[in-house]
């Protein structure tokens, strides 16, 4: 118990003494640079340095918020016309070796506002974030499949969808010889 009521008033003691003894110390080395230490030194002189200059943080405003709905009303173009020119709906695919579904909007794709065409097969997406109005497929598996295609802005969110078309991909099966 002696000890902690000792230690109590005795480190705070000690404090005090290293502190009072801080201090900054200026003066010339060797080569004639200007040192700063903590400790006197040869030919140095005590050193109160200049008060810390303090600025207040320079005040931002704030931007000017806009409401969702207003900005998808500046920024949204309004496509009066999305179709699938082709393949027809209903149309049979003979061994298309590289299906290209080609799309008509009207007005053209606003590719500068971010808008991308995308492609759904049977409900899948098979093409995104493109900017073209002729999507490449490639070899399809044979079959009916209903495609649909799709404008979409930046963020994702379908503007203008096509109404869904069949088509019938068939590819020619050659007979195999049997084994003799």
């Amino acid at each position: 118990m002696k000890n902690i009521t000792l230690l109590k008033f005795l480190l705070p003691a000690l404090l005090v003494t290293f502190t009072a003894n801080a201090g900054l110390y200026k003066g010339l080395d060797e080569e004639g640079n200007v040192v700063y230490a903590d400790k006197p030194f040869a030919d140095s002189e005590k050193f109160t340095p200049p008060p810390i200059t303090v600025m207040d943080a320079p005040k931002v405003l704030p931007k000017e918020e806009v409401s969702k709905d207003e900005e998808e009303k500046i920024v949204e173009t309004k496509y009066s016309n999305f179709k699938i020119a082709s393949p027809a709906n209903d149309e049979t695919i003979w061994n298309a070796p590289q299906l290209t579904v080609s799309l008509q909007i009207k007005p053209a794709l606003d590719v500068k506002q971010g808008h991308t065409t995308w492609l759904l097969m049977n409900g899948k997406v098979i093409v995104k974030n493109n900017q073209s109005t002729a999507l490449q497929i490639g070899r399809s598996d044979r079959g009916s499949h209903k495609i649909q295609a799709q404008i979409r802005n930046k963020k994702g969110k379908i503007l203008k969808s096509t109404r869904a078309i069949t088509i019938h991909i068939k590819n020619t099966v050659l007979p195999r010889k049997s084994p003799r």
